[in-house]
């Protein structure tokens, strides 16, 4: 198998859909003009680069209340979870198939609220009605969550000691580098978050996904080993990796930025309450060894204010896999997240922040 179609492999492990969009900015509000009575509200924040769209919720009663910000994971993933509309379409005008709403962000945000927490969640840059380019790269998105922090910390509703953070897979990695960077974040909840270097887990990840393919050990071992000379080349220089003929120099852009980041190298740094949940017919972060590296890891740093939760028969999505885990299920539209991960986050939430 050539370096391309490799490189086909991990970007389709890692994404899901693989699938990336740039939308136009809807223009509903800035900072400073959010509006503060009890509700869900439409608002946007800005960074140096971009136009940050998100849903405000706001619970009934007197504040200031604790607040959480829900961060996507990767792909063309809107704040309420779901697969950009306009990227949807394009699917489908293809002849494409394009995954099941789910609304897990949403679903989330609206549990908490009506636990009395104000909620934010936004659109990544590049998706939805939020502006800018390279949502699923490091330093963007941390630029971005920066920006959504800042934006809870000046709305009166909020109260600014007691902000949490909840991330969905890679924007768990964006959790907790801006835990590490902010020590004023309360708490961090992660979602299927990896704990190893992102080139090891996305290896493991085509591994698995090959082996549900039906692949022989030679076919697997020879990808591995070409992976792992993709890594090479763009360690070393990622304009020498112009033999890779096919490959997107974004695919590389994005590889070259991502490889060496490492959940457990962050969770190693923080000092806040921490709570990691894990569905165990997970595709893409490998259980249980991942979410038991990032318990191990708070550990190791000297936080021991760690829970760890493990849930049988929930996929990456945290729908229900009684089943083989199967990548055909995340097309399938299997319901609402499973109401006992919600009941966890918010349960964690209201002890933690209360």
């Amino acid at each position: 198998m050539n370096p391309t179609k490799a490189l086909y492999y991990v970007i389709a492990a890692l994404l899901l859909l693989g699938t990336l969009a740039g939308c136009g900015p809807e223009e509903t509000g800035t900072n400073g003009e959010a509006p503060y009575t009890p509700g869900e509200h439409e608002v946007s924040f800005q960074t140096e680069d971009s136009s940050l769209a998100g849903t405000l919720v706001i619970p009934e009663g007197e504040g200031p209340f604790p607040a959480v910000i829900v961060i996507a994971g990767s792909g063309a993933f809107d704040r309420d979870g779901d697969v950009d509309a306009r990227v949807a379409l394009m699917q489908m005008a293809m002849l494409q198939p394009v995954m099941a709403a789910n609304s897990t962000y949403r679903d989330i945000a609206e549990a908490l609220s009506d636990a009395g927490m104000v909620t934010l969640r936004y659109d990544k840059r590049g998706v939805g009605s939020s502006t800018g380019e390279d949502g699923d790269f490091p330093e963007p998105s941390l630029r971005d969550l920066r920006a959504a922090v800042a934006f809870l910390r000046e709305s009166p509703p909020a109260d600014p000691g007691r902000i949490a953070l909840v991330g969905h897979s890679l924007g768990g990695l964006w959790a907790l580098m801006n835990a590490v960077e902010d020590p004023g974040i309360a708490a961090v909840c992660l979602m299927a978050t990896p704990a190893k270097p992102m080139g090891e887990v996305i290896i493991e990840q085509i591994t698995g996904l090959m082996e549900l393919a039906g692949a022989n050990e030679t076919s697997i071992a020879a990808l591995v080993v070409q992976q792992q000379a993709i890594y090479a080349v763009l360690r070393s220089k990622v304009e020498g990796s112009g033999n890779l003929t096919g490959v997107s120099g974004d695919d590389l852009r994005f590889l070259a930025a991502i490889i060496d980041v490492a959940g457990a190298d962050y969770a190693r740094k923080i000092e806040c309450p921490a709570l990691i949940i894990q569905g165990d017919k997970d595709l893409f972060t490998v259980i249980p060894e991942e979410a038991e590296l990032l318990r191990e890891a708070f550990i190791g740093g000297g936080n021991e204010d760690v829970e760890l939760i493990l849930f049988p028969d929930l996929d990456h999505l945290f729908r229900p896999t009684p089943g083989q885990p199967s990548v055909d299920l995340y097309y399938v539209d299997r319901g609402p997240i499973a109401p006992e991960v919600v009941e966890a986050i918010v349960d964690w939430m209201q002890a933690t922040l209360q």
